[in-house]
């Protein structure tokens, strides 16, 4: 069984089927009420839901406080000065009120951050119960810093198969505290520079597992073992 620790339907129906017919387990993330109700009507057993105000859509988006109150995992979340225009201004208290929520109410987050990894650190430091699964981490500082951090995972996202930065990270992330995601079909289309089918979508999450196990020196029934194990630590904790 494949783990796709974050992924973003797009409210794409057939995006969650495809996930479903090849028996993936997954974290289906949504940005807006909408799109979590739209992800909760189709999605199977071994897809989880996440909910949480994106920081591109901090400017544009309430936060859901209700939703936020009852979903499992909440995210993604976080701070980023690259690839947005929002103001960290705005950003930063819509991110401060969702991760607090997590962290008093004991359940799992997932962050993103880009530009902002030192921040970031700073501030899950100071709540080190707090379970984190930071996605997509793609800077070169800070690494060691954040590894070093208790009760964090860490998800390799499709550019593992371009960018010698998420290979070297790849490289260092204990196994233990290891996932893949896909990150949504538009993730791979952005690395691939191509449009990308929805039924591409099954191969190119294996291609990414095989790329990792290779870097890793490890089988591809080794990796997938493993991510199966932080899967099931991760469930037991929800």
């Amino acid at each position: 069984m494949l783990i796709d620790m974050h992924s973003h339907s797009d409210r794409n129906v057939d995006f969650i089927k495809e996930q479903q017919r090849n028996q993936v387990a997954s974290i289906l993330n949504a940005t807006t009420t909408v799109e979590y109700r739209f992800n909760e009507q189709y999605a199977g057993q071994q897809q989880l839901l996440s909910y949480g105000v994106h920081p591109w859509e901090s400017e544009r988006q309430e936060i859901d406080e209700q939703l936020l109150s009852q979903v499992a995992i909440i995210g993604e979340i976080g701070l980023d000065t690259e690839w947005t225009d929002v103001p960290l201004s705005v950003q930063r208290p819509v991110f401060l009120r969702q991760l607090h929520v997590a962290n008093d109410s004991q359940r799992p987050v997932i962050l993103h951050t880009k530009g902002c990894e030192p921040e970031i650190l700073r501030i899950i430091n100071e709540l080190p119960d707090l379970t984190v699964l930071i996605h997509w981490y793609s800077s070169a500082g800070l690494q060691s810093a954040y590894l070093a951090r208790p009760n964090s995972y860490f998800s390799i996202g499709p550019d593992v198969l371009t960018d010698e930065v998420v290979q070297t990270f790849a490289q260092k992330v204990p196994l233990s505290q290891m996932f893949i995601e896909s990150d949504g079909l538009e993730s791979f289309r952005w690395v691939l520079k191509r449009e990308v089918a929805t039924s591409e979508y099954a191969g190119l999450l294996k291609q990414v597992y095989q790329k990792v196990a290779d870097i890793r020196s490890i089988s591809l029934s080794q990796l997938v073992a493993q991510l199966e194990g932080n899967w099931q630590r991760l469930l037991a904790s929800l």
